[in-house]
Formats: C-alpha cells, sequence, structure tokens
C-alpha cells in the first residue's frame, strides 16, 4: 500500500506524494474548480463583459490545474502571448464553453 504525503498546496492546487512500496513515487495534483466554473456560468450570462468604456472586455476564468495540464500535455502555454493563436482557438470552441464568462467569439 503506498503513502500519500501532503507536498504543496498553491494557488488552489494541492500537491500530494504517493510513496510507492516498490520505491517509486508520483506526484497527484488535484484542484477543486467547481467555485471558479459556477462564477464562469453566472457571468456568462450577467452581460456582455465589457468594462462601461468598452476598451476591455472579460472572456474567460480557468482553473490553474487545466493550464498546467495544457502545458504538461500539450507542450503550450495559455499565459504565454505567443500562444494567444491556441487559446482563443479552445475558448471558442463548445468544448470549453465552461471557460466562457461572457457571450461571442474571441
Amino acid at each position: 500500500m503506498s503513502k500519500i504525503l501532503p507536498f504543496v498546496s498553491d494557488n488552489g492546487i494541492r500537491r500530494e506524494w504517493h510513496d510507492h512500496e516498490d520505491g517509486t513515487y508520483s506526484v497527484v495534483e488535484r484542484q477543486d474548480a467547481a467555485p471558479i466554473l459556477e462564477i464562469n456560468k453566472a457571468m456568462a450570462t450577467h452581460n456582455d463583459g465589457y468594462t462601461p468604456s468598452r476598451e476591455m472586455r472579460r472572456a474567460a476564468s480557468i482553473p490553474n490545474l487545466l493550464i498546467h495540464k495544457w502545458l504538461v500535455e500539450e507542450g503550450w502555454n495559455a499565459l504565454d502571448p505567443a500562444c494567444s493563436k491556441k487559446l482563443k482557438q479552445k475558448l471558442n470552441s463548445s468544448e470549453y464553453l465552461y471557460l466562457r464568462t461572457a457571450p461571442g467569439r474571441l
């Protein structure tokens, strides 16, 4: 049976160190994204997302763990301006509609 130890908790991400009996280990990351997604749902129907001056527009709120997943599994950083085309593609797809906080396309 493996032993599980808390490792690091940062930015809403909890990491656990899983020490296995065979001398190996793994690090498991978890984040409760439900509160973020509930706020996204409420904001998506609240208004069009623009500031009163119409200079800026709210678009999405992405849980940190999903940003990290894209980095590790797909090899791109959603916070890097050089990857903005890939991020827009994700946020415009119906698969990631739950991340949007305002209607429309990016």
